[in-house]
């Protein structure tokens, strides 16, 4: 008995002194988690009617917006163990441009350009969970600011259409967000996460028929699945 006893009081010992040297897994005040990962921006686009000056609204006609991935920068302060504030960031991004329903017109142009675009994000978010657990699911909302530049038509939209000065005006909107963190060690984490972010612009480009016109709800989700640090 005495043996088996000794065997469990050293057990314990050994279970205890194990624990003690595993790091302190934890997001918590005053942490700052910088990730880094593959971002893909999906447009869930609705358009008015395109217009131009000498016809008005053509019937039919939309324009669309396609996905592009990048890599994304991500950026997280916690004022409390529950509580932080972040900024995405990325490199550019860079859009296809489409248009639909010119066919009925006599045109045959569908591909209208490309666009880059930085769509800078800052949320608040709240974490659940304590600080201690390893696997801490967050929401949040913030503000977008997307500015577009590097903007360029198609060769068909300069020929066909006589196209030129492709213009996207720039947004502000409400995004929301949600995600989750796992943490690998004391500053290793596993990250996968999205936004929806309201993005409108009104679209317009000279050409033949004098401006064209068309107003664009972008609205995309953003995906991102990254690895941080926390220092």
């Amino acid at each position: 008995m005495k043996t088996f006893s000794r065997f469990v009081t050293s057990g314990l010992i050994g279970a205890g002194l194990l624990a003690a040297a595993m790091p302190a897994l934890a997001i918590e005040k005053g942490d700052l988690i910088v990730r880094v990962g593959a971002t893909t921006v999906s447009p869930e686009e609705s358009s008015s009617l395109i217009s131009t000056t000498a016809t008005g609204a053509l019937a039919g006609t939309a324009a669309h917006v396609g996905n592009d991935t990048q890599l994304g920068l991500n950026l997280v302060y916690m004022y409390s163990d529950n509580i932080g504030v972040e900024l995405l960031a990325a490199t550019p991004f860079e859009h296809d441009l489409s248009v639909s329903g010119l066919g009925q017109y006599g045109f045959s142009t569908t591909d209208l350009g490309s666009t880059k675009h930085l769509p800078p994000t800052v949320s608040a978010l709240y974490y659940f969970g304590p600080s201690s657990s390893p696997i801490r699911p967050y929401v949040g909302a913030g503000v977008n600011y997307t500015t577009f530049f590097s903007e360029s038509l198609s060769t068909s939209a300069r020929t066909e259409l006589a196209g030129s000065r492709l213009k996207l005006d720039d947004s502000f909107g409400l995004s929301l967000r949600a995600g989750i963190d796992w943490d690998l060690d004391n500053n290793w984490i596993l990250n996968a996460s999205f936004w929806r972010v309201d993005i409108d612009t009104d679209a317009s480009f000279d050409s033949a028929l004098g401006k064209v016109r068309a107003k664009v709800e972008i609205d995309p989700y953003v995906y991102m699945l990254s690895v941080g640090y926390k220092f």
